[in-house]
């Protein structure tokens, strides 16, 4: 498991920080760990980070304006829970289809895979595993599964507790209230939990297809794929595979793999030696031949130029 999503809590440390490309967002987000990052939505590039340390937990927001989808470790020695509280398109969160007032658990000894078509609002609290232990321990084993936010009672906690810190200056003057906050975090959750054994994924078995695409796609996009050839590869009709994949990931097989393949490109594109490397090389790589197209698509989805993206310097990436 990486080593480098250390949570060190530091009681009364406040963040509250935008992020407006993938750098951003990891820097304003330091306790986690992302392996792999694509992104589904156009236009500006754009969201933010809020939150406050306590002595074993932190809680805050997660907010991202656009389609994306990664997979990552929240932060070491901690069990997450992740309150979505709006989404405007589709969410996949470990082979769970999520829904506003939903709760999802995630443990830091797992990756954790999340997908959304559009813009999600997530509140989020990581909580340390000891406290966890003697507080609420039946929520150990509920990482494969989907809860709901009783009464919103969770959410609305969070949600006062962070315009106190918001609107109170001097709220951590007294030590005190850093200890009062945090057992009023894990009542909520002992609360907006109690009486329910959690859901499963439900899948359809289009869906469970869909996922074992996905997965076959991310790890074969540089050979030549079809979507015929998928169909066939995995038994599945056109419509059923296509319907399955709006119902997850809020797309068409045929679009998300193309923009995979514009997000393998970008990354090439990113890491690539300007003086020993040229846009239509990369792009003929990942399959483009129809170079006008590529340029067109691959500022659509990432606000800049190909030629742009190659000639950044390491300091600007």
């Amino acid at each position: 498991m990486p080593e480098t999503h250390e949570l060190t809590f530091q009681p009364g440390l406040i963040v509250n920080q935008e992020f407006f490309d993938y750098p951003d967002m990891q820097e304003s987000a330091k306790n986690w760990l992302y392996l792999s990052k694509y992104r589904f939505g156009t236009g500006a590039f754009y969201g933010y980070y809020d939150g406050v340390q306590l002595n074993h937990l932190q809680f805050g927001h997660a907010d991202r304006h656009e389609g994306v989808m990664f997979e990552g470790f929240s932060p070491k020695d901690c069990l997450t829970i992740a309150i979505f509280q709006k989404s405007t398109g589709c969410v996949c969160v470990n082979g769970l289809k999520v829904k506003s007032g939903d709760i999802v658990i995630i443990d830091d000894s797992k990756p954790y895979d999340f997908s959304s078509s559009h813009r999600t609002l997530m509140a989020i609290v990581s909580i340390s595993k000891s406290l966890i232990a003697t507080e609420i321990p039946r929520i150990l084993c509920a990482t494969d599964k989907k809860f709901k936010d009783n009464n919103h009672i969770l959410s609305n906690t969070i949600e006062s507790e962070w315009k106190r810190v918001s609107e109170e200056l001097n709220l951590f003057a007294d030590t005190n209230e850093i200890e009062v906050m945090e057992k009023k975090i894990v009542q909520a959750i002992k609360y907006a939990l109690v009486g329910q054994t959690g859901e499963g994924s439900h899948l359809t078995e289009g869906e469970k297809t869909a996922l074992e695409v996905r997965s076959y796609l991310l790890n074969s996009l540089e050979e030549t794929i079809t979507i015929q050839s998928i169909t066939e590869q995995f038994k599945v009709s056109d419509k059923t595979l296509e319907t399955s994949f709006k119902s997850l990931f809020g797309i068409t097989p045929k679009r998300f793999k193309y923009l995979l393949r514009l997000n393998h490109a970008h990354k090439d594109l990113q890491f690539a030696n300007a003086q020993m490397a040229n846009v239509s090389d990369i792009a003929s790589k990942w399959g483009f031949s129809n170079f006008g197209r590529f340029a067109k698509d691959y500022k659509a989805l990432f606000g800049s130029l190909a030629t742009e993206t190659l000639n950044l310097t390491p300091e600007q990436l």
